[in-house]
Formats: structure tokens, C-alpha cells, sequence
């Protein structure tokens, strides 16, 4: 039965940051003596600094800041620049106050030496000056801080005093230069006014403006009356007539002249001659049915409809002659405004041009009178400040007895620590980006485009004396012989492959571990009810033999030899299923034997006998073996030691195989750190508890 509660796997961190943590880690715990001697010279570099600092005293004076002594006359804190208090913070420790607070202390002094470090601060939410000096001398300390402030305060008046009298000599002469200009000023504006008659100007500019645009309002509306009556027939104008608007202004002098209705008679004498004849025309079709043409009484209503469209002819007549007078009337109105117009629009500029004169004037007179009361009420203020002499800056307290200050031993040695960690951890970032060994699946993928087709757990803690024991039928670790299942899987329903009777197993270089690998992939296979032939074909190191504890006096080599035939070189493994062929007698001339003719044959025949032939070859970069053997093969698989193999010679051995046109399937991770985080199967240890 399942284990209660069993824990999922928790989510990894995103961006592969899992993976580049555990990998800093390892490097972590593999070089940790890296960290401790970079830690180790750091403490030593900063005790050495700390027991080679000479002792030093400290001394500390403190100034306030009287406001009221720099308000302005409504009370409010004048701060021109902003920065009033930086500022005096800066002068305080400035060359000029320092350099003569030396040459005083020099003089009055003089067995007093050394160099003393001023500094100051403000205290928050304060107007208070924290001056300090520290020095190697606890008397030369002190002394000096009172000099510095001393000298600080006299740098403030001995400069008030200067720019105050620099300020004053040159603001009398700008009010000078200031009250000149506005005496031209006003003269000028005066001088304009008279000659040009600012009131009649005013009156006439405002006049011109309008009775132009009263000109231009009457030339509107006679070119739209005029286009009206263009654009009709005198027939249409006659029967679209409409009464006079209600309610329209009308300048002054043109209600005569401009009148929309001008034919309103004629229009209601054809509408009234309309309705009659309609009138008749009704009473002529009625009567046509009972009386005869004939008839006195129907030839008086012809009589009548004939009278009453002469009438209408008539109507019609007088309103075309009507229209021609008016359209007449008209193009000589709008010739006459045309001329009007640009008369009256001369009179505005001029108007225009002497009001925008006399403006220019009078603001020029009220700018020059603005500057002369700014530089009047600049006066007024530095004269209210040479009054009153008090300087804002009072000192409060004066230097204290100077007292040891600490060494800072905590600091140093946390500089020592932090920057110990820090270069150490560039070293070991250093090593990492120079390690191209690869610890994880994570990391072969970003590496490789071949498929993985499993990862083998390190169970480096059950290796006993005689090496690491092969897989089990009730082997207890579990993770170990589940990853070779997940193998066994990856084999059989890989795609795109066809039936694969003959597997060859290899690595880059030696002791990878590709012997245990084929192992125990031949006993999971056989496991499963396969016929599985394992051949030992590292004709060099081949360890097979004394993996499966068996007697290896005969073998491939025999074999490839033509010393004895196949079959009696397979030996019975204690798995019923799985058979093996040993490496035999060690030989130097493993690359001829593995390139015979027989080999193929011998291929053949075995893949004939078994349902999977898996071969045990030498490393590619050790020898060329493999490369030679690898295209006889319908697959090889390579093995990678995590933590061990350079991805370099992996790409290097790759390489070498598709050169051959060697089919690779995949690759195998081998010696897997089970605590890596792109590996799960050690979350579920308790799944496989019986």
C-alpha cells in the first residue's frame, strides 16, 4: 500500500535559477577553502589597518541658528537660493575658515601640531550646528575647533560687510540710471499724447471699427442677395417670394435700399390672379358637364380665364423688369461699399498703429517704474541689515574635551568578512564560467540537441570493496533501478526508429561509468523476458567479466582472432535471460581486430540468436575503436558522468560519430545528483517501499 501523504515535488525556481544556485553549492562545497582563505586575508588586511591606526580624540563645539535675525519684514524666512543651511555647512569646513584657524593656532600656539579633521552636521529638525575636529592631539583638538568657529563667524561678518558696501555703492547707481530712464520715459509718453490726440484717437479708432464692420456686414448680405437673384428665374423669384425677416438690424441708411421683398406687391397680385384663375378652371370643368360650349354663363368664364391670365402675363412682366432694376441697384451698392471699405480700413489701422504706440509707451514707463521701487526697496532692506549687526550663527556651546574615538572594530571586521566573501565568491564564479562539466539534465540541454533518454542516479554510498553491485531482482535502491526501467522505456517506444536488435554503448572518456551502464541496461532488458547478449567489446580495460563474477579466459578477442567460434565464448550469467561474451585476453591491436570482415557477419549471427545484442565498447577519445565498430550498430547511446565529463570533449566525441554516419540515439546522464533540482525521483523514495 502506498505511504500516506506522499509530497509532491515542489515547483522549481524560474529562469533555471534552481539550477545555477545548486551548481554555486557544489562549487561551494567543493572549494570551500577558497572562501576561507579570501575571508581569512580580508580580516587580516583589516586587523592590520585597525592596530595600525594611530588613536585619535575628538572634539566637538555647537552653533544655532537664530531665525528671527534673518526673517524679512513680514516675517517669513528668507532662503533666496534654497540651500542656506548646506551652505554654511560647506563654509564651515571650507580651505579658507580651516587655513586661517591653522595660521591663528600657528601663532598663538605654536608647540601645538598636527592636523585636525573638521567636519559638520546639522541636527535633524533642528537649527543646530554640530561642529567637530578630530586629531591626534586631545588639547591641539579642542583648541582648534574653538579657532575654527571663532574664525567661521568672522569669515560671516568680514563678508557681510564687504558685499554689503560692494552691494549698496552698486544699487545707488542702478537707482540712478534707473530714475534717468524713467524721466525720458514719461517725457516721451507725454510728448506722444500731445501731439497725437490720444482721446480723439481712441474715440475714432473705436468709431472706424464700427462702421467698417457695419460696411461689411451690408456688403455681405447685398453679394447673397445678389447671388439669389442670378441664381433665379424672375418666374421662380416671383413664386418663391417670401416676406421681410422679423427681427434681422439693419444699419443705419440702408433699410431703404436693401430689401429682400422688393416685388411683395407683385407677388401677392399673382398669387391673388393664381387662386381666381384656379378658381375658373374649376368652375369651367364642373359647368363643361351640364352646359354646352356654347352657353352664355360657361362662354363668361373663358371670358374671365382669359382676362386673368393676361393679368398673370402681365405680373410676370413687371417683375422681370423689377428684377433687372434690382440687380442694377445692387452692383452699384456693392461698387460703392468696395470703394467705402478700404477707407474706413486705413482710418482703423491708423488707429490701430498710434494705440499700439502709445501702449508700448506708458508699459515701458510701468516697467522702468517697477525696477526703480525694487532697487528702492533693496536699499531700504540692506540698510535695515547693516543695522542690525548680530550675526544669525550664536555659539551655544563651546569644544568640548576632546575624547578617544573608537576604532571601529565591528566595522573592520565586517569590511574584512564582506569583502572576503565577495572576491572569493568572484573566484568561485570565475572557476564556474571556466567549468564546463556538466551537472545536470538542465544543463545537457542547453548543450546538446540529442535527446535524454535517462538519468542515472549516484549511488555512490552502496559502492562496497568490490566495486558497485549490479541491479538486483529485489534490489533496495529503488531510484537506481527505476531510472534504468525509465531507460528500458526510452529504448522500446523511442520513434522513428526501427526494430533495434543491436545497441552500442560508449562515452567520451574513460570512467564514466558506460560499463555498469550497459550492465545493468542488459539485466533490466533481460528482466523484462528478452534474450539479451551483453559483449564485452573494450578489447583494452573490459571489466565485464568481473562485474558479473564469471571466468573471462575466452572472449571477443578469441573470437575476433579466429581462435574459437562465438558461441562458445558466451557464458550464462546468473540472470536467465541475459548471456555474455567476455573481453578475453587484452590486446593492442583492438582497431584491426574490430575492423575484419567477420565482424559483420559475427553482427549478424548474434542479432539472429537474441532479441538484443548490447555492446560494451572502448571511450571515442581514447581510442578509435568505437568509431570504427559504431556504424555496423542500429543505435549507440552515449554516456555522460554528471559532474565529470567537459561538454567540450562530449561535442568532440559526438562529432566523431556523425562523421562515421553512426545513428545516435541519445544520451545517458550517468552518476546524477539526486538532490539537483530538474530530478524528482528521489521525492517519492517511500513510493517504492514495500
Amino acid at each position: 500500500m502506498d505511504s500516506a501523504s506522499p509530497q509532491a515535488p515542489s515547483l522549481p525556481l524560474p529562469g533555471g535559477l534552481g539550477m545555477k544556485l545548486y551548481r554555486f553549492r557544489n562549487l561551494v562545497r567543493n572549494h570551500w577553502w577558497i572562501l576561507v582563505i579570501t575571508i581569512g586575508i580580508g580580516l587580516a588586511i583589516e586587523g592590520y589597518i585597525l592596530f595600525s591606526k594611530p588613536k585619535v580624540f575628538e572634539s566637538m563645539s555647537q552653533l544655532v541658528l537664530r531665525e528671527e535675525l534673518i526673517r524679512d519684514t513680514t516675517g517669513a524666512f528668507r532662503d533666496g537660493t534654497g540651500n542656506f543651511f548646506v551652505t554654511n555647512l560647506e563654509h564651515m569646513k571650507s580651505p579658507i575658515v580651516v587655513g586661517r584657524a591653522q595660521a591663528r593656532v600657528a601663532l598663538e600656539n605654536p608647540d601645538l601640531t598636527g592636523t585636525i579633521e573638521i567636519s559638520s552636521v546639522l541636527t535633524p529638525k533642528t537649527n543646530i550646528f554640530t561642529v567637530s575636529g578630530i586629531g591626534s592631539d586631545p588639547l591641539h583638538t579642542q583648541n582648534f575647533v574653538d579657532v575654527a568657529v571663532d574664525e567661521f563667524l568672522k569669515w560671516r561678518f568680514e563678508s557681510r560687510s564687504s558685499v554689503g558696501g560692494k552691494v549698496t555703492g552698486s544699487l545707488i547707481e542702478q537707482q540712478v540710471q534707473v530714475r534717468k530712464e524713467l524721466s525720458e520715459a514719461r517725457a516721451k509718453l507725454q510728448a506722444y499724447e500731445e501731439e497725437n490726440n490720444m482721446q480723439f484717437w481712441k474715440a475714432t479708432q473705436n468709431k472706424a471699427v464700427t462702421s467698417l464692420s457695419d460696411l461689411k456686414n451690408e456688403k455681405t448680405k447685398l453679394q447673397e442677395e445678389l447671388r439669389r437673384l442670378q441664381r433665379l428665374t424672375p418666374d421662380e423669384l416671383l413664386q418663391t417670394a417670401a416676406p421681410k425677416p422679423q427681427g434681422e438690424s439693419q444699419p443705419a441708411g440702408i433699410s431703404a435700399k436693401q430689401e429682400a421683398n422688393f416685388n411683395s406687391g407683385l407677388y401677392t397680385e399673382f398669387i391673388q390672379a393664381s387662386q381666381k384663375m384656379f378658381q375658373r378652371q374649376a368652375d369651367q370643368d364642373e359647368w363643361k358637364k351640364v352646359w354646352k360650349p356654347a352657353h352664355p354663363k360657361l362662354k363668361l368664364i373663358v371670358s374671365d380665364l382669359e382676362k386673368l391670365q393676361r393679368q398673370i402675363n402681365i405680373i410676370k412682366e413687371q417683375n422681370a423688369d423689377l428684377v433687372k432694376g434690382r440687380v442694377a441697384a445692387i452692383s452699384a451698392e456693392v461698387k460703392s461699399l468696395e470703394v467705402s471699405i478700404p477707407e474706413w480700413e486705413i482710418k482703423v489701422r491708423e488707429a490701430g498703429r498710434k494705440d499700439a504706440e502709445h501702449q508700448t509707451l506708458e508699459g515701458n514707463v510701468a516697467r522702468i517704474q517697477t525696477a526703480s521701487e525694487k532697487l528702492a526697496q533693496e536699499l531700504r532692506d540692506i540698510e535695515i541689515g547693516g543695522k542690525a549687526s548680530l550675526d544669525p550663527f550664536q555659539v551655544i556651546q563651546k569644544a568640548t574635551v576632546a575624547k578617544p574615538v573608537p576604532p571601529g572594530t565591528i566595522k573592520h571586521v565586517l569590511i574584512g568578512l564582506i569583502g572576503g566573501l565577495v572576491v572569493g565568491s568572484i573566484i568561485l564564479i570565475v572557476l564556474d564560467r571556466a567549468d564546463d562539466r556538466l551537472a545536470s539534465s538542465t544543463e545537457m540541454i542547453e548543450h546538446f540537441s540529442e535527446s535524454i533518454l535517462g538519468q542515472i542516479p549516484n549511488v555512490i554510498e552502496t559502492r562496497g570493496a568490490s566495486g558497485l553491485a549490479l541491479l538486483q531482482e529485489e534490489d533496495e535502491r529503488y531510484t537506481y533501478a527505476e531510472a534504468f526501467r525509465s531507460l528500458r522505456s526510452s529504448l522500446i517506444f523511442m520513434p522513428n526508429q526501427t526494430e533495434m536488435k543491436s545497441i552500442l554503448i560508449t562515452s567520451a572518456i574513460p570512467n564514466e561509468g558506460k560499463s555498469t551502464i550497459a550492465s545493468n541496461l542488459a539485466i533490466t532488458m533481460a528482466a523484462a523476458g528478452a534474450r539479451v547478449l551483453l559483449v564485452d567489446a573494450d578489447l583494452r580495460r573490459g571489466d565485464l567479466a568481473q562485474l558479473f563474477d564469471i571466468d573471462g579466459k575466452v572472449g571477443l578477442s578469441d573470437v575476433l582472432r579466429g581462435e574459437a567460434p562465438w558461441k562458445s565464448a558466451v557464458l550464462q550469467t546468473k540472470y536467465p535471460t541475459l548471456s555474455l561474451i567476455p573481453r578475453g585476453p587484452v590486446t593492442n591491436q583492438s582497431g584491426e581486430l574490430l575492423l575484419r570482415p567477420m565482424l559483420v557477419g559475427l553482427l549478424n549471427e548474434l542479432k539472429a540468436a537474441y532479441d538484443l545484442v548490447i555492446f560494451n565498447t572502448a571511450p571515442i577519445l581514447a581510442a578509435d575503436d568505437t568509431p570504427t565498430l559504431a556504424p555496423n550498430f542500429d543505435g549507440t547511446l552515449m554516456v555522460v558522468r554528471a559532474r565529470f565529463t567537459s561538454a567540450r570533449l562530449t561535442k568532440n566525441a559526438l562529432n566523431t560519430l556523425y562523421q562515421r554516419q553512426v545513428n545516435v540515439l541519445g544520451l545517458i546522464l550517468n552518476a546524477v545528483d539526486v538532490e539537483a533540482p530538474d530530478y524528482y525521483y528521489y521525492r517519492y523514495n517511500q513510493y517504492y517501499a514495500a
